[in-house]
């Protein structure tokens, strides 16, 4: 489980632990917009290490999938795609979610998003997460050289 794993160095624990904190924060289920900062925060967070990238990338991948709430899921998206192209990453957090074919087809995933109209917005939540999950997709495979399968997520 990730709260319970061991860490080797004690930095590492306490910075993992604000970082979780900030991820927590970023894709809360509120309608709010995530604040600007926490973006840039999780990124200075995930450049510190791979493992930094990875826990990050573990942690947003994990809510992804088991949420069914269409603003954490959005939000989730949304923190990759801005994280992935933050140039304090110098693309490290892009990699390692490009890499985890896991984490891919669980943002490819949510290009099909559907749930019941709400009685206010209908579509509109679904068609955000979509449309999230496409521009997510497009980040993680910028400038990458692999980029082939670029053109067959869908």
């Amino acid at each position: 489980h990730l709260f319970t794993r061991k860490k080797k160095h004690t930095h590492t624990h306490i910075h993992t632990m604000a970082d979780r904190k900030a991820l927590a924060r970023a894709t809360e289920s509120t309608t709010s917009p995530t604040p600007g900062y926490l973006y840039n925060d999780i990124a200075k967070s995930s450049a510190t290490s791979p493992a930094a990238a990875a826990e990050a990338a573990t942690y947003l991948i994990r809510r992804l999938e088991s949420k069914n709430n269409a603003n954490i899921k959005y939000k989730c998206l949304k923190v990759i795609q801005m994280v992935a192209v933050h140039p304090a990453t110098r693309g490290q957090f892009k990699r390692v979610v490009v890499q985890d074919t896991h984490s891919v087809a669980a943002i490819k995933l949510c290009l099909q998003f559907r749930g019941p109209p709400d009685a206010v917005h209908g579509d509109m939540l679904y068609e955000k997460v979509r449309t999230q999950a496409k521009d997510t997709l497009d980040a993680i495979y910028s400038d990458d050289p692999s980029s082939d399968q670029h053109q067959q997520y869908g």
